[in-house]
């Protein structure tokens, strides 16, 4: 709890900067109707920049699009295990 509550309290400054000291492999899924943020394409792809990956955007989907649409995530989060496996 005490990891999630450091997380919960931080600013969109402290974790932009957190993102930016990321040296690990991503996968960023985002659906166009996350109601988390303003512009989900845009912060999937700023995302996407920052990590070196191409995001994946669901179009339609929400906050979990991976729960939500699995058979849009799963052939690429498995390509991607994939490919992590064979580094």
């Amino acid at each position: 709890m005490e990891a999630l509550r450091t997380m919960i309290g931080l600013s969109k400054a402290d974790t932009t900067a957190m993102v930016a000291r990321s040296r690990v492999p991503a996968l960023v899924v985002m659906g166009t109707q996350d109601p988390d943020f303003p512009d989900p394409v845009a912060e999937a792809q700023w995302l996407g920049e920052v990590l070196g990956t191409e995001p994946l955007v669901i179009e339609g989907g929400g906050h979990y699009p991976h729960l939500e649409m699995p058979e849009r995530v799963t052939p690429t989060l498995l390509d991607f295990l994939e490919h992590l496996g064979a580094e």
